[in-house]
């Protein structure tokens, strides 16, 4: 028999609160993920039940059988059609076997494209990322529901009175589709490319399930346009830092966490959710698991950070500043920037509607959570830090993914250039004289 695992994974590990217990079948197929219908919280969980829990025993006891039913229904697909079972089948199966749903499903109304894709948002609230062996984060869940949203509204514009189901995924859809995000929607170019990527993922995963074998994905090709993020440089940080905002404790609060995040390179998400734990004071380093990747970091202590530290000590449990929302930490940025005189005219440019549209703003307009993140990035690079150590740090993957947070003006390039020869010439050791003459036959 083919080889096949089953293993239980929470929907949140890192939940306070009781979190769904979902089973996963892995096999060539790929991951199958079912609701057992329990729930437990996680500390109370080691891939069973701990003694924490009240409903242990019980609990324990289901999911056994639950295992049990799961194994043996998969093992009699495979011996009785002597091939493995798709996923959809599979699920199929386990609807109609009373020790894995305790209510039975004997028919299934046969779905369509909108249908499975609706069906499948369902079941990434409880998927377990294949990547990180986390649930899938909230922000990704809302970007596949926004793609969602707009494939419903391109069916009720150009199929209003005909059929759209899986035989009209073919090219002339993926033209008609794109279209209609460029000029019906009016997106830009960036937003059109990340929703036909949420669809391509839909689409792969209706071939997966046996509804599109015909579905070819590279011919279903995103598109994507260089972004004009700005970074603060080393100066205008130390500038920001040192800005007395002593009668304004709402943008001091504001300032003190972006530069956390600029001096640490994690995403907001991570440097706005460091916990007590996670700072080691004795070697000064923050040892943290970002949500995306969920691959452990150590981060060295910035002396910017140990003096903000030394600010917040006794006042928070992290002796950081209290965390505030995305948004509103936006919009208080553009105010903090503009206090700072963050006035130069930075030059932004992308295409939307299929039309490229250039303006001018003033930095402070442009300033964001996720600057901190690529000023990091970008001040590192700029100092000679090797790629390979700034990556270690930033996560990412890949020297192309790396390279897009990197946002060097010309003159800066220039200037690094320079900066790189000087060096070269100072550490050259000078040849003798007479080594410097070359005699040509």
């Amino acid at each position: 028999m083919a080889k096949v695992f089953f293993n239980y994974y929470l929907g949140d590990v890192h939940s306070s609160k009781p979190t769904p217990i979902t089973l996963n079948v892995r096999y060539d197929a790929g991951t199958l993920r079912y609701p057992t219908g329990l729930t437990v919280i996680p500390k109370h969980w080691n891939g069973k039940v701990l003694a924490g829990d009240s409903s242990r025993m019980e609990k324990n006891a289901t999911l056994s059988n639950i295992k049990t039913a799961a194994e043996n229904v998969f093992r009699r697909f495979v011996n009785d059609t002597n091939r493995t079972p798709t996923r959809e089948e599979l699920r199929d199966l386990y609807n109609q076997t009373p020790e894995i749903n305790p209510h039975p499903i004997t028919e299934k109304k046969k779905l369509d494209l909108l249908g499975f894709i609706e069906q499948y948002l369902k079941d990434c609230e409880t998927r377990i990322v294949d990547r990180t062996g986390t649930a899938m984060t909230q922000s990704t869940l809302f970007t596949y529901q926004n793609a969602f949203r707009a494939l419903q509204e391109f069916k009720d514009k150009y199929y209003k009175k005909s059929k759209f189901d899986f035989e009209n995924i073919d090219g002339a859809f993926y033209t008609q589709y794109r279209k209609f995000l460029t000029n019906d929607k009016q997106f830009a170019t960036n937003t059109v490319g990340k929703h036909l990527r949420k669809v391509k993922t839909f689409l792969m995963e209706a071939q997966i399930n046996g509804h599109l074998p015909n579905f070819n994905p590279r011919l279903f090709k995103s598109v994507e346009e260089k972004t004009d993020a700005i970074y603060l440089n080393d100066s205008e940080l130390k500038h920001l830092f040192y800005l007395d905002l002593s009668k304004n404790t709402r943008l001091e609060r504001v300032r003190d966490l972006f530069i956390v995040g600029a001096r640490t390179g994690l995403r907001f998400s991570d440097y706005s959710n460091i916990q007590a734990k996670d700072i080691d004071l004795t070697n000064e380093e923050i040892t943290i698991t970002p949500k995306k990747t969920q691959d452990t970091i150590v981060i060295p202590l910035n002396d910017d950070v140990k003096a903000i530290m030394k600010r917040y000590e006794g006042k928070t449990p992290n002796s950081l500043p209290e965390t505030l929302s995305n948004q509103k930490m936006n919009d208080y940025l553009k105010e903090l920037g503009k206090l700072a005189g963050f006035e130069e005219l930075i030059e932004t440019s992308m295409t939307k509607g299929g039309k490229k549209i250039t303006i001018q703003r003033p930095k402070y307009e442009l300033m964001t959570t996720h600057a901190a993140r690529r000023s990091f990035a970008t001040n590192e690079y700029l100092a000679c830090t090797s790629m390979e150590l700034i990556r270690a740090i930033t996560g990412h993957r890949t020297e192309k993914a790396f390279m897009k947070y990197i946002k060097l003006t010309p003159r800066e390039k220039s200037d690094m250039l320079r900066q790189i020869w000087k060096q070269r010439k100072e550490n050259a050791i000078e040849a003798p004289k007479e080594a410097r003459i070359i005699k040509i036959a």
